[in-house]
């Protein structure tokens, strides 16, 4: 997909083709910059955004993590990207807050180098999502907690989900399955994880994996619905018995897991806990259920 023509850049709203940087900068060759992925949704009262405080909380404690100033309050920030929303006259899709340090010279150095700041914004097809994959457990292990800050969503972490996404396909399969160091089950390359076993929810620890916000929200959601939900650690063996396993995020709201290599296997429909927690999920997105209604930032 193609972004649409205008961008919030440094300030203001530009054309996209203004977003030309040097190929050396420093976000590029040592990862450091930080993103969001964030939807927004066609509802009854117009177009919303989807938990925007919970994005911007995160962007920004990302952002200190490699201490960048970003120039601008959350709240401006926030009014930046609803204006960028309008411009642009979408009324569902993607946006991509990002920052990364942009100066042209080499050196890991990045105390006082210049930082650039956008956002851009994509539109989405705003349906159900019905797509199911099937994942392999793969070699390489996700990043550990000591080694990196896993609250902050750094772009360098990344090359670690994509190692294990490359070992993945190259063996047929759609998605890597990651374990910790310590051999629990951890996340997708992008992803979150959740089990279903006996009408009770299960998800891997907070502490060895990045905190989705679609994540939490499932989380909320199904705790709301009456279903148990349990953050363990979770071994590989847990997911023989699973009656469901689905996967998490922003772009892919829920996504129906049929296979995991020599764990898991499913060729019936999904189960009923599955099928709530999407359709509320969707209803809670696009504003039907009032209850949830703090996590919609309208387009007014």
């Amino acid at each position: 997909m193609k972004p649409i023509n205008k961008i919030w850049l440094n300030g203001k709203i530009v054309p996209l083709e203004k977003a030309s940087f040097l190929n050396f900068h420093q976000g590029l060759n040592y990862g450091a910059c930080v993103y969001e992925g964030i939807r927004f949704y066609k509802t009854k009262k117009g177009s919303a955004i989807f938990r925007l405080k919970a994005h911007l909380d995160r962007f920004f404690y990302s952002a200190s993590v490699l201490n960048m100033d970003l120039g601008v309050t959350k709240n401006n920030f926030a009014k930046a990207i609803i204006n960028l929303i309008r411009v642009n006259k979408a009324t569902s899709g993607y946006i991509r807050p990002i920052a990364f340090y942009s100066e042209p010279k080499m050196g890991i150095n990045i105390v006082g180098a210049k930082l650039t700041v956008m956002v851009l914004i994509w539109p989405w097809q705003d349906s159900l999502q019905k797509k199911s994959v099937k994942m392999k457990i793969v070699k390489i292990k996700r990043l550990d907690p000591a080694t990196v800050d896993l609250k902050a969503k750094i772009s360098g972490y990344y090359a670690n989900g994509l190692l294990g996404f490359l070992e993945a396909r190259r063996a047929g399969f759609d998605e890597p399955l990651f374990l910790d160091v310590k051999g629990f089950v951890a996340e997708g390359a992008v992803n979150n994880i959740f089990i279903i076993k006996n009408n009770i929810l299960y998800t891997p620890k907070l502490k060895n994996i990045l905190g989705g916000i679609t994540r939490d929200s499932i989380i909320q959601i199904a705790r709301d619905l009456k279903i148990k939900v349990y953050e363990k650690n979770i071994r590989p063996d847990f997911m023989r018995q699973a009656d469901d396993i689905f996967l998490t995020g922003t772009g892919i709201e829920l996504e129906y897991v049929t296979k995991i290599d020599r764990y898991f296997s499913k060729n019936s429909a999904p189960s009923p806990v599955f099928n709530a927690l999407q359709e509320q999920y969707r209803k809670v997105v696009t504003g039907s259920v009032d209850k949830y209604k703090n996590w919609l930032t309208l387009i007014k």
